[in-house]
């Protein structure tokens, strides 16, 4: 229940006070295409036509769809645990045709392209969700109906409804309104439309261009015959691969030019240049991360390409993940037991001898087990005597007196009187322990006497 000034109001339907206008007759209508010099271009078009967004976009899907997407339920005791149920099996395979690699490539491509990507529900007699299909966001009209409900309609061969719930919605930040997600490609209007002018203005001058590259000057005037000679043979013995750097030997005081790239041109490049940097800060991609390495260094390059995880794929997992907890999970669960995530683990790990320096610390304090380790650098198990927590002996609380537990070389305690009533309350087990541990404290006792 809403109050204003006193008065119940009614709950307003998502996007009621959210929407700019850019809606007819509460029907949304998703972007598709824009505008170059002398034509539109879709979106498709565009991807498949300028170098540096499919690269971009490519990179971001390939960065998506490699990190496994876990299901996660939460323990009694507040910790995690994999799911192995209905929605783990349907995220692993959402349908026949598609695996779960395959889904979130499409998703994460079509989310950056459209600004949108959506995935239908289809159900059984029972009502449970058992397979996930992409539906391409070109053909789907958002829109109330006359209940004020908001359906999801396909426009194709024949027109097809779905109510809200059947449909899964990834979308990016829209200012005009909530149904709808806003592409980048948007923001990058002038950068694709200098991008596609500067291309075809190449096209036409390799096609149609007079610029010549050597200018061969005579102080007389040649016969047609003559110049065609001289023009047959400089192409002839000059021209071509495998001719590059011949010493060109000129007669009767002729004169040879090299014709250079003028400052227009060279400008040409740089906005060339220009046009791929402002793509990769469209998407928040760091250019070393496309290979584009005008301005990294030894030093900053590394830290770049962690940045592509940690603050750029990190929030992009975030949205996903939370559209398929809202959207997804309360079909299969109730709301708060179970989870999802993308596990970053194995791009965050490091090189191997980073891995192995900070894992070897982790088993010297005692916080990691070496059975524990072994896996992350895919070695068998070690059997039980690596599933026990070590510690460096050689730390001491801070206040207590080091000579109380004298400690031997190798970290073991040298041996100390055995409190009679302590081990008349131990069990048969504990006592044989104690026993153990009090014969390797003796042996390693002798041995140090013996070396000193």
């Amino acid at each position: 229940m809403l109050l204003s000034n006193g008065s119940v109001i009614s709950t307003p339907q998502q996007g009621d006070f959210a929407d700019t206008g850019g809606s007819f007759g509460g029907t949304y209508y998703g972007a598709g295409d824009v505008p170059l010099i002398g034509a539109w271009a879709a979106y498709s078009e565009i991807y498949k036509n300028q170098l540096w967004v499919g690269v971009v976009i490519r990179k971001l899907a390939m960065a998506t769809a490699r990190n496994p997407f876990e299901v996660k339920v939460v323990t009694p005791d507040g910790g995690q645990a994999d799911e192995r149920g209905n929605l783990a099996a349907l995220m692993a395979r959402p349908n026949d045709r598609l695996s779960g690699f395959d889904l979130w490539l499409w998703t994460s491509s079509t989310y950056d392209l459209y600004g949108e990507a959506f995935w239908l529900k289809l159900r059984d007699r029972n009502d449970r969700v058992r397979e996930l299909h992409p539906i391409h966001p070109t053909n789907v009209v958002v829109r109330r109906n006359d209940a004020g409900e908001t359906v999801y309609a396909y426009r194709g061969r024949t027109d097809i409804e779905w109510p809200e719930r059947d449909v899964v919605v990834f979308k990016n930040y829209n200012p005009e309104n909530l149904r709808r997600g806003l592409s980048n490609l948007e923001g990058l209007r002038m950068t694709l439309l200098n991008e596609d002018a500067s291309r075809r203005a190449t096209a036409s001058w390799w096609n149609r261009g007079a610029r010549p590259s050597l200018v061969v000057k005579h102080p007389k005037t040649l016969s047609q015959g003559a110049v065609e000679r001289l023009s047959s043979q400089i192409d002839r013995q000059y021209s071509g691969t495998d001719n590059a750097g011949r010493p060109l030997i000129l007669e009767e005081a002729m004169e040879a030019t090299v014709v250079q790239l003028s400052a227009e041109e060279m400008q040409y490049i740089e906005s060339r240049k220009l046009n791929r940097e402002e793509v990769c800060g469209a998407y928040d991609v760091p250019p070393p991360v496309v290979h584009i390495l005008d301005k990294a260094t030894f030093s900053n390059i590394t830290e770049q390409l962690r940045s592509m995880y940690r603050d750029t794929m990190a929030p992009r997992f975030e949205l996903f993940e939370s559209v398929v907890d809202h959207q997804l999970v309360p079909d299969f669960y109730t709301v708060g037991g179970v989870f999802s995530k993308f596990n970053m683990d194995e791009v965050l790990r490091g090189d191997f001898e980073t891995r192995a320096e900070a894992v070897g610390k982790l088993i010297e304090r005692g916080v990691m087990k070496p059975s524990e380790a072994r896996p992350l650098f895919n070695l068998p198990p070690a059997g039980d005597e690596a599933n026990v927590l070590y510690a460096n002996a050689a730390l001491i609380p801070l206040g207590s007196n080091p000579r109380a537990n004298p400690v031997a070389t190798d970290g073991t305690l040298i041996p100390q009187p055995i409190d009679e009533r302590a081990f008349a309350r131990m069990s048969l087990g504990e006592k044989v322990l104690e026993l153990e541990r009090l014969t390797r404290a003796i042996e390693a006792s002798k041995q140090i006497e013996q070396e000193t």
